[in-house]
């Protein structure tokens, strides 16, 4: 026996000895992970088309499945498509996301960001389409098993609300076989779940109709000719439904009834294997030395990935692949390539910043937490910020001067006072119309402009939701209003004791806010609010009698701003006061 084969062998003696435990810790190693997406990756095409040829799928005539496209789903799925083998055959569908989180258990959402509509143009022209997704811990990730059945299953029901609209029907043909049932794989959703997912749907239907995601409602009812069905491979098996209706098409069936989208997990889950442990170890034809596979290895990629990215990994994959190479020769040469594309690109890009902070539809607004304020990096991002906590970097005022040493046109940035949670008490509704204030003025200046809190969740997201219900569109994209850049701050009615020549002075004490001390004194003000709120009813031509918002207004509101800022989670004590300072007003009573 050769040295090279005894040592394997004493190796594998020794791991096939260790807990489970011990086996995820060394499966963790980047080495390992990438070795596993690389062996989930090789034949995936030829696995999948022989799973479909065994399982007597039926084909029909006028489309051939072998030409359809495999397009990765963002981030794990982009892993398991070599650049190189050209997968995305449509340079319209660039990007598409289904995203796990929205189909956690209880959670069933259906994202107004999120629409994937360029899916649709891609299923039109090939009649269907390969999805490649993968998990750590489950057959099948959730974006395959809920996410992506909720989607079909909404757009296929808001499709015929469309078509009664604009009074396009469908022939007797389409119509009786338009489906609009919900269909979920049995391996991972039981009974139960799936009443209780289809019992949302109705709700998803009718948000997604009064939100106007859609903006061009016809041009998706001509794209959409036939219903959305989901098929699902994992561990080389099609999966049954949870439900299968009497009159519904069984899923082997693949014709001309719908468009099929075939959600494939390259990865091989073993028999035995828990939620927590599907880590085995692994020896190819081949190969001197196996390894510890993990299934949807590139699932956790922020972990062991050091910000590699699958183009860095394909592109360097003999490298990554020799046999010699150690775990930690491996993160060397994951650091080095990581550390050659930063030079590369900049160190301090947009993208990089966006980290922590999320823009906030068709504006130069931005909700972030305090790390995406750091000077002097902010300013190369941003041209005012808004700092909602009572605390800031010492480093900032400094920052500014040399903005202003560096730029013709100055920065601006203002502190809101606001403690975090239940320890602010009256602040964040004292100062809202300051910060709003600030809002209107730089954005109608055309600034970019940054939100910010300590985690970009709560303070921030308060100031942002009630600029969205001011100055907003109810609607998906959030957008301003046309009359926005007509609103004139000056009209705000003046404190009558500052003295006319310090009126419109700028105030040091607000630290380079670029509002003047008469504004920000008229606005902090007992009865700042009110005024400012009167001010707003004559601005939009509105009757105080009625609020601005209602709870119902602020729940949409709210719905609108997670769109955009996933992480938007105001406390209750938060959304009180939003409320009243909406509907508590003097004005109304």
């Amino acid at each position: 026996m050769s040295t090279n084969s005894t040592s394997n062998t004493q190796r594998h003696n020794c791991e096939s000895n260790m807990s489970g435990r011990q086996k995820r810790k060394i499966a963790y190693r980047a080495r390992y992970r990438l070795r596993s997406i690389h062996r989930d990756a090789t034949n995936l095409k030829s696995r999948i088309s022989s799973v479909l040829q065994q399982t007597s799928v039926s084909i029909s005539s006028s489309l051939s499945i072998e030409t359809w496209p495999w397009l990765p789903n963002k981030h794990c799925g982009s892993w398991y498509l070599p650049p190189s083998s050209n997968n995305v055959v449509d340079d319209s569908c660039t990007e598409v996301y289904f995203k796990s989180t929205d189909g956690h258990v209880g959670i069933y959402a259906f994202s107004l960001k999120r629409l994937n509509l360029p899916l649709l143009k891609v299923l039109k022209k090939y009649g269907g389409c390969y999805l490649v997704d993968s998990s750590v811990r489950k057959v099948l990730p959730d974006s395959f098993s809920r996410t992506i059945p909720i989607w079909c299953c909404v757009l296929n029901r808001i499709c015929l609300k469309y078509r009664k609209d604009f009074g396009v029907e469908l022939n007797n043909e389409k119509s009786s076989s338009w489906d609009t049932k919900l269909y979920t794989p049995a391996s991972t959703v039981s009974n139960e779940e799936h009443e209780k997912i289809l019992r949302l749907i109705d709700a998803h239907v009718d948000l997604l109709y009064s939100s106007k995601a859609i903006v061009d409602p016809k041009g998706f009812i001509d794209l959409l000719e036939k219903p959305l069905r989901a098929t699902w491979i994992t561990n080389e098996q099609i999966q049954e439904y949870t439900q299968l209706e009497p009159d519904a098409t069984d899923m082997t069936q693949i014709n001309d009834t719908f468009f099929k989208i075939i959600c494939c997990n390259p990865s091989t889950y073993f028999e035995g294997g828990n939620e927590k442990n599907h880590a085995h170890w692994v020896k190819t034809d081949g190969e001197i030395e196996g390894f510890f596979y993990t299934p949807g290895a590139a699932d956790d990629d922020d972990i062991w990935g050091r910000q590699l990215t699958p183009e860095l990994f394909w592109k360097n994959i003999d490298q990554f692949l020799k046999s010699s190479v150690t775990d930690d020769e491996t993160i060397a040469l994951i650091d080095l390539l990581v550390e050659k594309q930063n030079c590369t690109n900049g160190r301090f890009s947009l993208e990089a910043v966006m980290d922590n902070a999320n823009k906030i539809g068709d504006m130069p607004l931005w909700i972030g937490s305090r790390k995406s304020s750091r000077p002097p990096e902010c300013w190369n991002n941003f041209d005012a910020i808004l700092n909602c906590t009572d605390t800031h970097y010492d480093a900032m005022s400094e920052s500014i001067d040399d903005q202003l040493q560096k730029k013709r046109s100055k920065v601006n940035y203002l502190q809101l006072p606001i403690a975090e949670g239940k320890k602010d008490k009256k602040n964040l509704e004292k100062w809202m119309p300051v910060g709003l204030a600030f809002l209107v003025k730089n954005l109608q200046e055309r600034r970019r402009v940054l939100v910010h809190c300590a985690q970009g969740k709560d303070r921030s997201v308060a100031v942002v939701l009630a600029f969205v219900i001011l100055f907003c569109r109810p609607v998906y994209p959030l957008a301003l209003r046309d009359e926005f850049h007509s609103i004139n701050l000056s009209l705000i009615p003046e404190v009558a004791e500052i003295d006319k020549s310090e009126a419109n002075t700028p105030c040091e004490s607000y630290f380079h806010s670029g509002l003047s001390r008469n504004l920000i004194e008229s606005l902090l003000n007992e009865d700042g609010r009110d005024i400012f709120l009167q001010f707003m009813h004559r601005q939009s031509n509105k009757v105080n009698g009625k609020p601005f918002a209602d709870k119902e207004r602020v729940r949409i509101s709210l719905h609108l701003v997670k769109q955009y800022r996933e992480k938007a989670e105001p406390s209750r004590s938060t959304m009180q006061k939003i409320h009243r300072f909406f509907m508590s007003s003097s004005l109304y009573r």
